[in-house]
């Protein structure tokens, strides 16, 4: 019975405690519950005036772009009606279609309200963000108009060419673009303005709340100390588990919900050179942070998951880790925490990539192989229709290799190969990839070419690296040339086989006609050579 006044007084300074961490987590309560309000009026306000409009204009931008680029090439290409017609189409298209996404961007904004009626600075930038957006209808309709009326007299019997000026046009266009510029930094800064002027008002909350909760505190020390035994015991039992944590050979780390690290394990030092800082976002050591971190987030919110993922070590190296990734669930259905538990993968993602170039890039010249082309081609086939583009296959036969092997030895033709893929990756970069797809045969697929004159300055280029003597065998002089043949896509085949068919038939023709030369693919080429061996 001795203990029992000393228990009760102990159960009383536990109600009283606990009285008190009712009133300080209602208070609590309420000025989070204000804030999340004013951060959501904040949220949707940045959501409508940044991303969305800034979308809105960044894509009018393209359309521009994109009419522009419609307008020049009918204005000065030697175009059929059809092509014409397209061009004309694809100019008013693009050009209505820049004009609604700016109209909706400026009754976007015209409709915005700042979270707070003190906010002075934001309204001003705001106000000049509608005077931009105001100024471009003048420009925008003088350019839609200039180019209307100059596409109607292009087509006109007697146009005069001199009456047109890519110069001129490209000032109309400025005119209309630099509005459109001008009206992103605002957005940006109205964006800046707006956050910088909510913390000014958060902080005076923060000093009101902060002075009550001094009071408080000046109770609760008192009570505080009633419960050192129990704080005694909470720390062995945080020591217990921090123990197991720095002795373990994984590597663990703990977040919030949002991505700030709350802890990682020692282990960390010795395989990256550092310790992740807590309170740091663990977006900063991921690579492609924003999208890892997001994509972990997506696929752990109800059950564990194991991703891989990539940690920049402290010399800049990029380390492997394979994560087993925890959500940690609070008193909500979202996690409030989530574990990454780590192990080191670097090496069998190193062997992975070793196996990745040894089957699909070619041993001796280091290029892209025969099995590479292939997927090459199969993924610019399959692309969506609205994204499919012409594409031309030009496959290369080297003339006079085998004089070459048999006169100067293997390795002296081995060296020739390594000596050609490298001027003939740098030759096609930009506009398309080169493949070794057997002996001293290759293939170069072009999809980046504008036009048939650009393609054939490409075939020229070909023509011309092969085209001249090499200095192989240290010393020995070699000359050669190429036999092309070049099929086009969608033209002379659907399918990876029918276009290796018809470009391998133009170039047997190439052969025929002595080499050095590049021909396209044709019906007259199919009745000629189509039962003739290579």
């Amino acid at each position: 019975m001795a203990g029992f006044p000393e228990f009760k007084n102990t159960r009383r300074l536990i109600l009283l405690f606990t009285a008190i961490s009712v009133l300080l987590v209602g208070i609590s309560v309420a000025s989070l519950l204000y804030l999340n309000h004013t951060m959501n009026k904040l949220s949707d306000s940045l959501y409508s005036d940044v991303y969305q409009n800034s979308q809105l204009i960044l894509n009018a931008d393209r359309d521009l772009y994109q009419a522009s680029l419609a307008f020049h090439t009918a204005m000065n290409g030697n175009l059929t009606s059809g092509e014409y017609s397209r061009l004309s189409r694809d100019f008013q298209e693009n050009n209505a279609q820049a004009e609604r996404r700016l109209r909706m961007a400026g009754d976007n904004i015209n409709s915005v309200k700042n979270p707070f009626s003190k906010m002075k600075q934001s309204e001003l930038v705001l106000n000049k963000l509608r005077e931009v957006l105001d100024s471009i209808d003048a420009p925008f309709q003088i350019w839609k108009d200039t180019g209307t009326n100059l596409m109607a007299q292009r087509v006109r019997s007697g146009w005069n060419p001199e009456s047109y000026s890519a110069l001129e046009a490209n000032v109309l266009l400025k005119n209309v673009r630099e509005p459109l510029d001008n009206s992103e930094r605002l957005i940006d800064a109205y964006a800046r303005q707006v956050t910088q002027e909510f913390r000014d008002q958060k902080s005076s909350l923060f000093a009101l709340y902060s002075l009550f909760l001094f009071l408080l505190v000046l109770v609760i020390i008192y009570l505080c100390r009633k419960l050192i035994d129990l704080q005694n015991e909470m720390l062995e039992e945080k020591s217990l588990y921090q123990l197991i944590g720095e002795t373990m050979s994984d590597f663990i780390i703990l977040t919030d919900s949002n991505g700030q690290i709350l802890y990682a394990s020692p282990s960390h030092s010795s395989l990256l050179g550092y310790l992740p800082g807590r309170g740091t976002p663990l977006s900063n050591y991921i690579r492609e942070a924003e999208i890892t971190w997001v994509k972990l987030k997506s696929v752990v919110q109800s059950t564990p998951r194991i991703s891989e993922l990539r940690m920049r070590a402290g010399d800049g190296h990029w380390v492997w880790l394979e994560t087993k990734v925890t959500p940690i669930k609070g008193g909500g259905a979202v996690p409030a925490q989530f574990m990454l538990v780590s192990r080191e993968i670097t090496e069998r993602k190193q062997h992975e990539e070793r196996l990745h170039k040894l089957a699909f890039y070619d041993h001796l010249t280091a290029i892209p192989n025969r099995a590479h082309f292939k997927m090459y081609m199969e993924n610019l086939i399959s692309q969506p229709e609205e994204r499919k583009q012409e594409i031309a296959l030009a496959l290369l036969d080297c003339d006079r290799f085998k004089q070459l092997n048999d006169t100067l030895g293997h390795l002296a033709g081995d060296e020739f190969l390594q000596l050609l893929s490298r001027e003939l990756q740098q030759t096609v970069k930009g506009t398309g990839q080169a493949f070794r797809i057997g002996g001293d045969e290759f293939a170069v697929v072009l999809h980046r070419f504008a036009s048939p004159e650009m393609l054939d300055e490409i075939l020229d280029r070909l023509l011309q690296l092969f085209n001249k003597s090499w200095s192989v065998n240290k010393g020995s002089s070699f000359h050669t040339s190429a036999s092309i043949g070049v099929a086009l896509y969608p033209q002379h085949g659907s399918s990876i086989n029918e276009l290796l068919r018809a470009a391998d038939l133009a170039m047997y023709r190439s052969k025929k006609h002595g080499g050095n030369e590049a021909n396209l693919y044709s019906e007259l080429v199919d009745e000629e050579y189509k039962d003739q061996p290579k």
